[in-house]
């Protein structure tokens, strides 16, 4: 069955007067505009405001739009607002992503309007990319089972702590996980956990989080810049949130990283990481919160066990273990986030370029071992 190419609409928030010059939006609107699949593509004074969102859903009907990509404030905003005019306009509400532009790219490196609008573009980019992957939902973020792919061994159950998970028969002795959507927390442990790839996030699938790994390192092997290329997938509940406080205080950070939004650090997948890094990410970061504060009650420390294991398998393939790192930020700790991104960006400057970036004559077969890894991840990810 032929898939119908995507319509999508981009919509930029100028946030009324503050971010007024620190991002160049003609140029990102321009860069917009030549992506495939865009449609359509606008720009507001207040994108949250009645009359806009008003017109959002209009738009959506009379250029066809099957989805949405809103380049503002932090998604933990507006973003039901932005879903609601979706909604209104004929589509999905679940066909909405959001850009961070302000609080975490704007605000944060205000002192640069050139770099903030090179990370803006990244950033735009993975979300065009993820929007791409998106897919109706009736339910919101939801763990869902492949039948045909589970083994039914039992690992998403021991993973979960609501009890969302049970299994049935399905004859022959064998038996297929079964989610609970009502008990759902929608934290995603038990998809990063699930050996056979059987599971996955509704709201954040494996495919859109692969599509912005992917966005942000297409071509990234042929180059050594731009450098420090770094990636940190944080937790939409701590370390996420820390992050936009970070914004609102106006704490100025180097912009050489590039962040995805995850439910909690539980969700992100070693398989992720080892993909970014394959296919040349400088470093990567995984922030959580800390132990006793996670929303989801001890996803934080499946995230820890995982991890621990995972520095041991990067360090194995041959990679400098210090190119990955796993931290603890909670909510309301702004300064800690600074300091933490702080610390890394450096170490990644003083290792230098992923040696599987742009190789010397003399590093090429160490590199080609390196772009071998790619074929170590999950055939539900490539």
């Amino acid at each position: 069955m032929d898939i119908k190419a995507p319509r999508i609409g981009v919509y930029f928030c100028a946030c009324g007067e503050t971010i007024k010059d620190l991002i160049h939006y003609e140029k990102l609107m321009e860069f917009a505009r030549s992506q495939d699949g865009v449609e359509h593509v606008d720009k507001h004074l207040l994108l949250c405001s009645p009359k806009s969102l008003k017109r959002i859903s209009d738009e959506i009907k009379e250029h066809k739009l099957d989805r949405i990509v809103v380049a503002a404030c932090s998604p933990r905003v507006y973003l039901d607002e932005f879903r609601g005019a979706a909604r209104r306009g004929g589509i999905n509400p679940y066909m909405v992503e959001q850009a961070n532009l302000r609080e975490q790219v704007a605000w944060i490196h205000s002192l640069d309007a050139e770099e903030a609008t090179k990370k803006a573009m990244d950033q735009l980019t993975m979300s065009i990319e993820r929007s791409r992957k998106m897919r109706p939902s009736e339910f919101g973020p939801t763990a869902v089972v492949a039948e045909d792919q589970c083994s039914g061994c039992g690992v998403c159950a021991t993973t979960c702590r609501a009890g969302a998970i049970t299994f049935k028969d399905i004859g022959e002795g064998h038996r297929v996980a079964l989610v609970d959507r009502g008990e759902c927390k929608a934290c995603g442990a038990c998809v990063a956990a699930c050996p056979s790839g059987a599971l996955n996030l509704e709201g954040f699938s494996n495919e859109e989080i692969v599509a912005e790994i992917d966005a942000f390192t297409e071509g990234m092997l042929d180059s050594k810049e731009p450098h420090p290329a770094i990636l940190v997938f944080a937790c939409h509940w701590c370390s996420y949130p820390a992050a936009d406080l970070a914004g609102l205080k106006r704490l100025q950070m180097d912009p050489g990283f590039r962040m995805i939004r995850t439910p909690c650090s539980a969700r992100v997948d070693p398989e992720w990481v080892m993909r970014a890094l394959s296919r040349g990410v400088d470093g990567v970061m995984v922030l959580g919160g800390k132990e006793g504060a996670c929303h989801y009650q001890g996803g934080n420390v499946k995230t820890r066990n995982r991890m621990t294991l995972l520095m041991k398998v990067i360090e194995q393939l041959g990679f400098d273990p210090e190119r990955f790192r796993l931290e603890w930020v909670n909510s309301d700790e702004p300064y800690r986030f600074r300091s933490t991104i702080e610390e890394f960006v450096a170490k990644i400057r003083e290792l230098g370029p992923n040696p599987t970036r742009a190789p010397e004559e003399e590093e090429k077969m160490t590199s080609a071992l390196h772009h071998g890894r790619d074929e170590m991840v999950h055939p539900a990810y490539r």
